[in-house]
């Protein structure tokens, strides 16, 4: 469920749960670059952000060789914080700070801009669709079952940060390359020192890649999500690293062989050909290029054939991950496009800031099957 509920530790505080990270070209204002933090899943108008952490988004400079890419030292940071919420009102504020030396204060629910900085936050509808019991019932039953075509998500809401900065000082801190990663986390800070709650780059590494601990003997039995979402994703523990290939190479071979072909065969170690390309748990992006909807996975794409991109890359709020991701894994993304039959959120994205859309604000919705079971 792209990075809803991903382990155990953010079930005990929704408000710490990354459900969904975006990263795209504007398609309202050329030159510059939107990041979108979805957390609290299955929120309502009494939720508020948390005001005991820091949301940040973090990006990179690539270097691309072959078929890789190398993330540079350099590093640009958007930091949003939370007041409180004082009892005698319902109004919540937030603070943006940029490494860059921008910094500003803003209303929870007002669309906000200063000098070409954009920041909106609050509630709105949850903009990603999937069908979650069907892709449950696949993991499970180890055959194709995407046969319901239901959204999960549909009509549940999400609070959501939104922060549109232009793209020509990040490329300068970065040497004019446009080649970057991105992610998003939030944070606590101990004694000057960053303490991760959770991370998020491409969608369903945690939920999808890494939650079944089923079918790897070293880590059978093991939950490895809460533990993946304290590592840094520029640079991942030596001690742990080896405990995430080895249940990516499990779960990947899994998710290659539902077609009853091998698209991905793993070398003889048990290596398989993705393992490094997902460990690498970033969206990738081309500041260099302009909007274009449908563009997850381009970049990586790409790099798996050692061609040039011809896209920004990134997440728009319309792409359609799990489609995407299951062609990729199953196939290779050569032959039937798979997918669950979902192909659009409730509400589909606005092409003017902030491009999330107005709250659903539904009470009758039942818990969805998969948290009641």
């Amino acid at each position: 469920m792209s990075d809803h509920f991903s382990g155990p530790a953010v079930l005990g505080d929704p408000a710490v749960d990354i459900t969904d990270f975006y990263a795209f070209a504007s398609p309202e204002r050329p030159g510059n670059l939107v990041l979108i933090m979805d957390v609290f899943p299955m929120a309502t108008s009494q939720s508020y952000f948390s005001d005991v952490v820091t949301h940040r988004f973090r990006l990179r400079p690539l270097t691309r060789s072959a078929g890789s890419v190398t993330c540079g030292a350099a590093e640009e940071t958007i930091d949003i914080r939370f007041s409180d919420v004082p009892e005698e009102t319902a109004v919540q504020k937030g603070h943006i700070v940029t490494s860059n030396g921008r910094e500003a204060s803003f209303v929870v629910g007002k669309p906000f801009e200063q000098d070409g900085l954009r920041v909106f936050a609050g509630l709105v509808s949850d903009p990603f669709f999937m069908d979650v019991e069907a892709t449950l019932r696949t993991d499970i039953l180890g055959k194709l079952s995407f046969n319901t075509a239901t959204n999960t998500v549909q009509f549940r809401d999400v609070l959501s940060i939104v922060v549109e900065v232009p793209v020509a000082p990040i490329v300068e801190r970065f040497d004019g390359v446009t080649l970057i990663a991105a992610i998003s986390e939030i944070v606590v800070t101990r004694r000057g020192k960053p303490i991760r709650l959770e991370r998020l780059g491409r969608p369903e590494i945690k939920n999808v890649m890494i939650a079944n601990s089923a079918r790897d003997p070293r880590t059978r039995g093991v939950e490895l999500r809460d533990l993946y979402n304290r590592e840094d994703a520029f640079a991942l523990s030596r001690e742990y690293r080896s405990l995430y290939e080895s249940r990516l190479d499990a779960n990947l071979a899994f998710w290659d062989g539902l077609d009853g072909k091998t698209a991905w065969p793993s070398g003889s170690d048990g290596r398989h050909p993705l393992r490094n390309l997902l460990m690498d748990d970033f969206l990738m992006l081309d500041l260099g290029q302009v909007f274009a909807p449908g563009s997850f996975l381009d970049i990586e794409r790409a790099l798996i054939d050692n061609r040039p991109h011809e896209s920004a890359g990134g997440r728009w709020l319309d792409d359609d991950i799990l489609d995407e991701l299951l062609t990729l894994l199953a196939n290779g993304g050569r032959g039937e496009r798979l997918g669950d039959g979902v192909d659009a959120p409730t509400k589909p994205a606005s092409p003017t800031f902030p491009y999330v859309r107005e709250p659903n604000r539904r009470a009758d919705l039942p818990l969805p099957e998969f948290l009641r079971s």
